[in-house]
């Protein structure tokens, strides 16, 4: 599928066999440096992949990251990927080096300039020195949320290349980087704001619910296992919904269907033969249940032809069984 509207276009595949999509992108070099920047990471410390694999999979859950064609409002995985790697700079010891560091650990056969941008880094992972960081992933993972709950993305600018926030305004931000709600620089193209798509609800979105996994990373729910049989731990982290501690439906899977005062099962019970909008959004909900959550195999109905007036419910009228079955 091609996708001429994405900043570089691109074509996006998916490989039907294993499941796992991909792009084509051609004459793409800061593509490619990126790749083996994000590899030689992955190398350096065997902590980084399984955290970055942990956020991004609790940021799909929390319905704030995806890959959406030609821009929207949620993080992409490239932004939650360097969200992550900035963060690991961050830490006292730091778990990985600054981008400005590895581009003086560069050899001469490691420089690459693309586009007027120094994408030089080494290699060879042999070049690093292994971290002096001893924390855990799990600690480091907890410490993430408890980082980026109260981080104020407007106001700064996230640097790879320094590995530190740039407050706004700053004179080293270089022209033409689109400033937003959520600031995240390249590191090497540094004039792109990977995170430029974000809105300001997502990004706080983003915000309140690393607050909420930061809660709940210090519950006891999370360190022990739970005597009722409730999902407990890492497993509820990656959960959909809210994570905080205590709630009354912890670990269950909850799908909201909007049926309040204002429209709600009394409008329902006004729609013809009670199949009107409501009906579908309920149908719809129950649908999700059983296919995307119990996996089972659900063909599409037919919509039934709409009632005569003269069947129209009374507003104080119960639905009939045929009726209210879905």
């Amino acid at each position: 599928r091609a996708v001429p509207t994405a900043r570089r276009p691109v074509v996006k595949f998916c490989h039907k066999q294993s499941g796992l999509a991909g792009d084509i992108s051609i004459d793409n070099r800061l593509a490619l440096l990126n790749t083996r920047f994000l590899q030689l990471c992955t190398e350096a410390d065997e902590r980084v992949r399984p955290l970055v694999y942990a956020v991004r999979l609790w940021a799909k859950q929390q319905g704030l990251a995806g890959n959406p064609a030609g821009g929207g409002p949620l993080l992409n995985n490239y932004a939650l990927t360097l969200l992550v790697l900035f963060f690991l700079q961050t830490r006292s010891p730091p778990v990985l080096p600054t981008v400005d560091r590895l581009r003086d650990m560069a050899g001469d056969e490691d420089r690459a300039m693309v586009g007027g941008w120094d994408c030089s880094f080494p290699r060879d992972v042999a070049s690093l020195e292994p971290s002096a960081n001893t924390e855990s992933p799990c600690l480091l993972l907890a410490e993430f949320f408890h980082v980026f709950g109260d981080f104020d993305f407007p106001e700064r600018v996230i640097s790879l290349r320094e590995g530190r926030a740039l407050p706004l305004p700053a004179p080293d931000v270089p022209e033409g980087l689109k400033l937003g709600p959520f600031n995240l620089q390249d590191p090497f193209e540094l004039s792109h704001n990977v995170a430029a798509n974000v809105n300001e609800k997502t990004a706080s979105r983003f915000g309140r619910c690393c607050r909420d996994a930061a809660k709940y990373c210090r519950s006891l729910q999370y360190r022990r296992k739970s005597s009722k049989g409730r999902a407990w731990g890492l497993t509820r982290l990656f959960q959909p919904g809210a994570v905080e501690p205590g709630a009354a439906n912890a670990g269950a899977f909850l799908i909201s269907i909007p049926l309040d005062d204002t429209g709600g099962s009394q409008q329902l019970c006004r729609e013809p033969g009670g199949r009107g909008p409501w009906f579908w959004e309920v149908c719809a909900a129950i649908a999700f249940v059983l296919s995307d959550v119990l996996k089972c195999d659900c063909a599409a109905a037919k919509k039934p032809r709409a009632p005569s007036e003269e069947s129209w419910l009374a507003e104080d009228s119960v639905p009939s069984q045929e009726d209210s079955a879905l």
